[in-house]
């Protein structure tokens, strides 16, 4: 498994080096294929050599061969940081198995001269994906107050195919679903904790429909339609309340892009949730950024293609990116606990409407007051 590890890392750090051209050239509608890496100062091509991940950055100590203008800090910690998440997925999904699903045991490091199964490398590929397509979207949020359509719209595309060919309760037999008695509602006490979790974690409702049976292409694709539909209204909606109680324009519709992706892979009720997870790592992310700055001015990392950036303003991105991965990784434990609100319509309905009504009255509650006019002389 130790080789695997190396595979991996080295993997994700080439993975990273591909983010590091989608930052650079996408926000500006660049082809990401032609030309070739080059210095944007004297528009020299790059060596391949010195456009190794990590080790060309090192070697040319971030600085262009022929005229010595600098690279930024960003592309060694993208390719760093992918390199690290990648080997770090690889080590909880693969390695030890967190999500605890069949066909996919835990092998001590080192011990293990064999391949992992074909399952398991379904999973991490199919999770791996979704992964890079937040470390993409949520760098260029941060550096360009974008997220460009072009990555979530593709990643809407692998997660509603992977949905189709992987449903839920995939890699369980769907027979598993079984565990629940047929016809029982599944927000009662007897069915907490019976959901199989899958590469799909959750069935988009239960008990599911006799014409759309567990295990069935029908299931995944609707599993990952409805992910992707409420990943987007959810930000939606919340964008639309907001904009309403302040008077001005307030998240963007990237991040409903960013969250509809996210749902393709994940389902509907980990988008949703996700959502107010993040908000909460975007204020954590924006209190690091003022630590490390050591006052409020924004930091200076270039010009943004969205234009310059308000010191109370934080890009939403990255927080939203950090809100589904802190969300995925915690459902095992978080799911249990949430299986009454989300399997009761009227319960779910009554939280819905509650929500509403708190976030546009925190709208309206923020909106400031205008200026007063100057008096006249």
């Amino acid at each position: 498994m130790i080789v695997w590890c190396v595979f991996v890392f080295i993997t994700g750090l080439m993975i990273g080096s591909f983010i590091n051209v989608l930052v650079a050239r996408l926000p500006y509608e660049k082809s990401i294929i032609w030309p070739s890496s080059r210095c944007f100062s004297c528009y020299r091509p790059i060596r391949r050599l010195d456009n190794l991940p990590l080790i060309g950055y090192l070697r040319l100590r971030g600085r262009c061969r022929w005229c010595g203008a600098r690279f930024s800090i960003r592309y060694l910690w993208v390719e760093l940081g992918t390199g690290i998440s990648f080997l770090t997925l690889f080590i909880s999904e693969v390695i030890f198995n967190w999500f605890r699903l069949p066909g996919i045991p835990w092998r001590p490091v080192g011990l293990d001269p064999g391949l992992p199964s074909g399952a398991a490398i379904a999973v991490f590929a199919y999770h791996a994906f979704l992964l890079s397509g937040l470390i993409a979207a949520a760098v260029i949020d941060a550096e360009h107050r974008i997220i460009p359509p072009q990555i979530t719209y593709t990643g809407l595309a692998v997660g509603v195919l992977g949905g189709v060919l992987m449903p839920w309760p995939w890699p369980h037999a769907p027979e598993a679903a079984q565990q629940i008695p047929a016809g029982m509602a599944w927000f009662l006490e007897e069915c907490v904790g019976k959901i199989p979790l899958g590469l799909q974690p959750w069935p988009f409702w239960g008990p599911t429909f006799e014409a759309i049976p567990p295990g069935s292409w029908k299931m995944g694709l609707l599993n990952a339609l409805m992910g992707a539909l409420a990943g987007s209204l959810v930000v939606r909606a919340v964008k639309w309340l907001f904009e309403t109680g302040l008077g001005r324009e307030a998240l963007g519709l990237g991040d409903a892009d960013l969250l509809m992706m996210a749902g393709a892979f994940l389902g509907w009720q980990i988008a949703v949730l996700s959502l107010f997870v993040g908000s909460f790592a975007a204020l954590v992310l924006k209190i690091v950024e003022w630590a490390i700055q050591g006052t409020g001015a924004p930091v200076a990392s270039g010009p943004a293609v969205g234009g310059p950036m308000a010191p109370r303003e934080l890009p939403f991105g990255p927080g939203l990116a950090v809100g589904v991965v802190l969300t995925w990784f915690g459902w095992p434990w978080l799911a249990p606990r949430l299986q009454f609100p989300f399997f009761d319509a009227q319960m779910m309905g009554i939280l819905v409407a509650m929500m509403g009504v708190g976030l546009l009255a925190a709208a309206l509650l923020l909106r400031r007051s205008p200026a007063p006019e100057p008096a006249a002389k």
